[in-house]
This record gives C-alpha cells, sequence and structure tokens, in this order.
C-alpha cells in the first residue's frame, strides 16, 4: 500500500519497537500486549511478534490458543501469514516458540526462509512491537538492536533498578549513540516515576555512551491484575483507569515522535536479528 512506504527511500515504512527488560517481572509483556491495542485505536496496523523464547506468554495473557508458531515458518512448514492469530481489536500476533534456542545460528536456509516469510507482510503492516526476553542473552540484545526504536520497562525496586542499567549498560556498548526510550512501571506516583528515573539517568550519562529518553510510566492499578487473571487486555477491560490513562499517553507519545523514525522492513529485522555481526562494537 503507498501509505506505507518511504517515497525519499523506497523502503517500506515500517516502523519496529523491541520492548525489553533487565529482569522479569516488570509487566513488559503486559505493556506491549495494550500498547499494540491502543494503537489500533490510532487506526495504525499492528502486528505483535512474540520473541520472549524462553518465557513465551502472549497467547496466555490473552487466552488465544495458537495451532502454529514461529518454530514452524523457521521450518518451512508453514508461512508467516499461516501463523498469524488475530487479538483483540484487530491486532496482528506471531507467537513465540520456546524451541529455538539461539536465532544467531540458524542455518542459511533457515534465515532466508525468515526474511523471505515475512518481507511479505511489509504492505500489511504500520509498526511492529517485539515482546523480547527480559535479561541480556545474546539473543535478546539481538532482537533489541535489530529494531528502530527501544522500548525499556521497569520498575522503582532497587534491583530493576540495577537490571535495567546493566541492560543499558550492555546495550551503549554494543552500539554506539544508542538511544532508550524508558518507561517505568508499578510506580505509586508521578513523583516516585520520576525519581526512578532520575537514578538511572545520572548514572548512565556519567558512566555510558548512551542517551535515554524519559517517556513515561504507569501507576500501579489492581484492575491490570485482575484483567490478566481473566486473560483480557486491560486497556480494553477497563478503559477508564488510571493504568489505561498511562498507557495512552505513552502512546500518544510515541506516534507524535514518529516523524523521527527511521523504517525498516519486517523482513529486514529478521535479517538484522539473524546477523549478529551487524551489532559487535
Amino acid at each position: 500500500m503507498i501509505e506505507n512506504q518511504n517515497t525519499a527511500t523506497g523502503l517500506s515504512a515500517v516502523r519496529t519497537i523491541a520492548i525489553t527488560s533487565g529482569k522479569g517481572g516488570v509487566g513488559k509483556t503486559n505493556i506491549a500486549t495494550n500498547i499494540a491495542i491502543i494503537m489500533r485505536k490510532y487506526k495504525k496496523k499492528v502486528l505483535l511478534i512474540d520473541l520472549d523464547l524462553g518465557l513465551a506468554n502472549i497467547d496466555i495473557l490473552l487466552g488465544i490458543h495458537p495451532e502454529y508458531t514461529l518454530q514452524d515458518v523457521i521450518e518451512g512448514r508453514k508461512e508467516v501469514k499461516e501463523i498469524i492469530v488475530e487479538g483483540p481489536e484487530g491486532i496482528k500476533i506471531v507467537p513465540a516458540s520456546s524451541g529455538i534456542e539461539d536465532m544467531a545460528n540458524l542455518n542459511a536456509n533457515q534465515k532466508e526462509q525468515l526474511y523471505k516469510s515475512f518481507s511479505g507482510l511489509d504492505e500489511e503492516v504500520d509498526i511492529v512491537i517485539v515482546d523480547t526476553g527480559a535479561g541480556i542473552s545474546s539473543d535478546v540484545l539481538n532482537f533489541v538492536l535489530a529494531s528502530n526504536e527501544i522500548l525499556l520497562i521497569t520498575t522503582p525496586e532497587p534491583t530493576a533498578i540495577t537490571d535495567a542499567y546493566a541492560m543499558i549498560k550492555v546495550l551503549s556498548r554494543k552500539r554506539k549513540n544508542t538511544t532508550i526510550k524508558l518507561f517505568i512501571n508499578h510506580s505509586d506516583s508521578k513523583d516516585e516515576a520520576d525519581s526512578t528515573v532520575k537514578k538511572i539517568v545520572l548514572v548512565s550519562q556519567r558512566f555510558l555512551d548512551v542517551k535515554l529518553e524519559y517517556v513515561g510510566y504507569m501507576l500501579h492499578d489492581q484492575n491490570v491484575s485482575i484483567a490478566t487473571r481473566m486473560q483480557k487486555p486491560f486497556t480494553a477491560l477497563y478503559p477508564n483507569t488510571k493504568a489505561a490513562s498511562c498507557l495512552n499517553k505513552l502512546v500518544a507519545t510515541l506516534l507524535k515522535n514518529s516523524d523521527s523514525t527511521q523504517s525498516l522492513g519486517v523482513g529486514d529485522y529478521f535479517r538484522r536479528i539473524t546477523n549478529v555481526s551487524t551489532f559487535d562494537g
């Protein structure tokens, strides 16, 4: 479709946002899923890819039961369009497979299969949300660094702050002049979120070559837990809650800043994550 083409470069104007965290349990997948749902309300065509290969749980979070996964695409049994599941509000979901131990070590045929299969989605997608795993494993780093944008989720807890800094440190060393968007979850107040960001920014600016962009916070809201137990997205089930309001502000911020975002085809994203040498140095 014409609106998905970057006329200046000829490239598909598909925006990729990798959502990651330094540690598990900070609400990364919940945020990724609900961001995708809110973006649909802005008439964006959204593809949500589950690349948390260790704890893939977007399907569990939404109560869906995919018949096929990314593993079927890699092994040539299915095309990506055949494994996509439709989620709430019309978001499209690529289910993960925990059987892929290291995508960087796929053979040449498997890499080409991924690239060709996902390239066919370039004209059907505006924004790709990639839910990566937590921590600093090689796979997670490759998934994150292959993306146009990095959204790092943390909480005010000291262990989460420490692990967030560890992630920032590794990413900044892997790629110079890295920009990382920072979002604080499970905050009791705006002041607590602001204080958390200041701690991270202070030590990062002092020791690392990295740009941190504070894009928002989400207040602690029991409705999020209730919706999770019901396997429903909280922004759809409780759209008028403080947590939903916080995520709406985040999405508005992300979309407002889209003009300066570099485009990348969906297939090219997968080409980059299987070429780890791209991110060394």
